[in-house]
């Protein structure tokens, strides 16, 4: 059987990860994952697509207590109390939301991060987004409240390539040991301990994953990008993990089985 052998969540939308040994599911994902996210004045969004060195940026938030470090620059902690909580209407890839305003000093930090004006925007205990193609809230997360990537299949990239890319690169939740490379196309319900996740699609990649987490900044060679694009094509994206919602919360632990129900 395979089995859960990592879990992460991602506080801020393209920082770093935070490995857990445990997690809860909601609908909108594990609990106090990407529930905050940057945006310019105008609402877009801004990612690590464009600012490679976000993912330089380590996040902790207690649900209470929002830390964030980077190596350049002094640490900052703010109380949820502290946030100003005006509505700022913000989108994500076509999705148009209100969500809410932090404090000016959180502002003004990851301002310098990025190089231009942005707002640390929050999501609040509730996300206003609600995507009607699944029939489920979301958080500030691409699409989907979740996603699963497997270790054979990483081992099966890096088999193709120079063999130096982690899974940090492809910013799972969930990642599944003990199963054969790609076996996870073929899913369609799963079940974790006591939390049912419907497959629901595959992950289309983007230049995202050629971003070393440990530098913040892109490979030259637009690997591992460069070589999916050779055979993990389906259509017109290039795929690597599974895209889940969750049809139950629950609670998730590493080293649990993962059954295959579909």
């Amino acid at each position: 059987m395979p089995t859960l052998s990592a879990l992460y969540r991602y506080p801020i939308k393209s920082t770093a990860g935070e490995a857990l040994d445990r997690a809860t599911v909601t609908e909108e994902g594990l609990l106090r994952d990407r529930r905050f996210m940057l945006a310019r004045p105008d609402g877009s969004f801004v990612t690590a697509r464009r600012y490679a060195g976000l993912q330089r940026v380590f996040a902790r938030f207690d649900g209470e207590q929002l830390f964030v470090m980077h190596d350049d620059h002094p640490a900052v902690s703010e109380s949820r109390h502290a946030f100003a909580r005006q509505p700022f209407q913000t989108g994500v890839w076509g999705d148009e939301f209100p969500a809410l305003t932090t404090t000016l000093r959180l502002d003004a930090w990851f301002s310098r991060i990025v190089d231009e004006p942005v707002h640390l925007l929050w999501l609040g205990d509730r996300s206003n987004r609600h995507r009607d193609s699944i029939g489920v809230r979301v958080s500030f997360a691409d699409g989907y409240p979740l996603l699963l990537t497997a270790e054979a299949s990483l081992a099966d990239v890096n088999a193709r390539t120079d063999g130096s890319h982690v899974m940090a690169q492809f910013r799972p939740n969930v990642v599944v040991a003990d199963s054969a490379a790609f076996a996870e196309d073929g899913w369609q319900r799963i079940r974790i301990g006591d939390v049912v996740f419907r497959v629901d699609k595959p992950c289309g990649r983007c230049v995202m994953i050629t971003v070393d987490p440990a530098t913040g900044e892109r490979r030259p060679d637009g690997e591992p990008l460069r070589t999916l694009g050779r055979y993990r094509r389906q259509g017109k994206d290039v795929c690597f993990g599974q895209n889940l919602v969750a049809e139950n919360s629950g609670e998730l632990r590493v080293g649990q089985g993962v059954e295959i129900l579909e």
